[in-house]
């Protein structure tokens, strides 16, 4: 999966990046990248998926382990890159345990789709995974925009459905190297956990609910620490003058009075 930038939605925010679920999956494919490329292939290739592997040796931690191993650093930086943007909105609204189930359920559908289409090929990387998470975003805030290779702003619903054609036709064109159809079944595992998970709609509904109180509490904080700052301003500008002020100051001032400006329609 390649570069995409998105806004509209904050991702998680506060705390240690490392205690949540989406850190911890980050630094594990780091660990397990920095391994590979100081281990012998032999490590590579007894974690990597090869169908074919599992069936006659019964590798069967494959399945699991596959999506922890990346082809190179712009795989892993790409796979992770969207794994924080995205995973990261994910594991506010829902929880960490149930990103982590949903995470897992898409990359064994990664898994699935290569026993059918990919039986004798060697697959690795997060990004069954990683499809499965974008669809799940695009689902639940399917009106957000995604800056395309950082250019074109597409709806995050008009994206999903693009990256889904694409897989297909792309893994339909013939061997390239690039598991697409491990793309696919990681998105088929998501939209079968949406099936099985949120059969109505009302679950989305929450989830869209719980990231609004989530963004409403921190929008308050944010808001109080802001007014914390305008007070702290006005105190030295009663106390010492206002050419006593910083540079920053001035400008924390300036941007302050700009937005109730904004906010009570004055021009």
């Amino acid at each position: 999966m390649r570069t995409y930038y998105y806004h509209g939605r904050r991702p998680l925010a506060g705390g240690n990046f490392t205690s949540g679920v989406v850190g911890r999956l980050i630094l594990a494919n780091v660990l397990i990248y920095i391994l590979q490329l100081v281990l012998p292939v032999r490590f590579s290739l007894l974690l990597a998926l090869t169908p074919r592997v599992i069936i006659e040796d019964f590798y069967i931690w494959q399945i699991f382990t596959y999506m922890f191993l990346h082809g190179g650093f712009w795989h892993l930086f790409f796979n992770m890159l969207m794994l924080f943007m995205f995973g990261s909105t994910l594991e506010s609204v829902w929880g960490g345990r149930r990103f982590l189930n949903y995470y897992v359920a898409c990359g064994i559908g990664g898994a699935v789709f290569s026993f059918i289409f990919n039986y004798n090929n060697l697959i690795l990387g997060a990004s069954g995974a990683i499809f499965g998470v974008f669809l799940a975003y695009a689902m639940i805030f399917p009106d957000n925009i995604v800056y395309l290779q950082f250019l074109f702003p597409v709806k995050a619903k008009h994206l999903i459905v693009f990256f889904a054609a694409l897989q297909i036709a792309m893994g339909l064109s013939g061997p390239s190297g690039i598991a697409f159809f491990a793309h696919l079944g990681g998105m088929a595992a998501g939209l079968i956990f949406f099936r099985k998970q949120i059969a109505n709609s009302k679950w989305v509904a929450r989830a869209r609910r719980r990231w609004s109180d989530y963004s409403r509490r921190k929008r308050g904080q944010w808001e109080a620490q802001e007014d914390a700052n305008i007070d702290s301003i006005l105190d030295k500008i009663t106390a010492k003058g206002y050419e006593k002020l910083s540079a920053t100051e001035k400008r924390i001032l300036e941007n302050y009075s700009k937005k109730s400006k904004e906010d009570s329609g004055d021009t």
